[in-house]
């Protein structure tokens, strides 16, 4: 069976939206992305995760040129970044980051090692961006702020045109059924979108909202599938 996952970092680990290709939705809540339960054998299904994959070389700056909401929301890694985290927590000293990014460094490795173990030519596992495929859908417009009442009113109706009433109810049963310490509700917003995106990838289907005109390829919404 074919399947579309978005994933998001959140309190307890990972958040994973799952779409398969008759539109049944879960959403599953992980301390690791190894305890997820991929089919990495079918070269159909695509996989969009919110954190970088790729320590070098990273296009965040075109990323950021654009979106037309929250740049900010795009994380910029510094370029002297060592390739395990180990080199890392002993170099940090050394390294000018943010003390938000700073954060959230061990999913950035855990995400660069996992990747690194897969084949990509089977198993599309690839980086993505929320906000910005959130702009996509709503045809490139800006948005509230995603932490506010509107900003995640506005998410629920974009997402409704994709997944339908029922799927909305399941999310927001999710949202409930788990409440706020395992994930939080702009988390779950965000996996959705990107299982949304995942989907309208490998379908083809409405692809016209998220394409640049004059370029073939999706833009920036797997934009580091080519950094490994």
């Amino acid at each position: 069976m074919t399947e579309y996952v978005g994933i998001d970092g959140c309190p307890d680990g990972w958040i994973a939206v799952f779409i398969n290709e008759y539109d049944v939705i879960s959403v599953k809540v992980e301390e690791k992305l190894t305890d997820f339960d991929f089919n990495k054998n079918n070269p159909d299904n695509i996989v969009l995760i919110d954190m970088p994959i790729g320590l070098k070389n990273r296009p965040d700056k075109e990323l950021r040129d654009e979106m037309h909401g929250n740049k900010n929301s795009v994380f910029s890694l510094p370029e002297n970044l060592p390739d395990t985290e180990k080199e890392y927590r002993e170099k940090r000293d050394g390294i000018t980051i943010s003390a938000q990014t700073d954060a959230i460094m061990h999913k950035i490795y855990e995400v660069t090692e996992f990747a690194a173990g897969n084949d990509p030519d089977v198993f599309r596992f690839w980086e993505s961006h929320p906000e910005f495929c959130f702009e996509l859908l709503k045809n490139r417009e800006r948005l509230f702020p995603k932490k506010t009442g509107a900003g995640q009113a506005e998410r629920l109706l974009i997402l409704k045109e994709y997944l339908g009433s029922a799927g909305i109810e399941k999310l927001l049963q999710e949202a409930r059924k788990r409440g706020e310490d395992a994930f939080k509700f702009d988390d779950l917003l965000d996996a959705a979108c990107l299982a949304v995106m995942a989907k309208i990838i490998g379908t083809k289907e409405n692809p016209g909202k998220i394409k640049k005109e004059g370029v073939a390829a999706y833009p920036f919404i797997a934009y580091a599938k080519n950094l490994m």
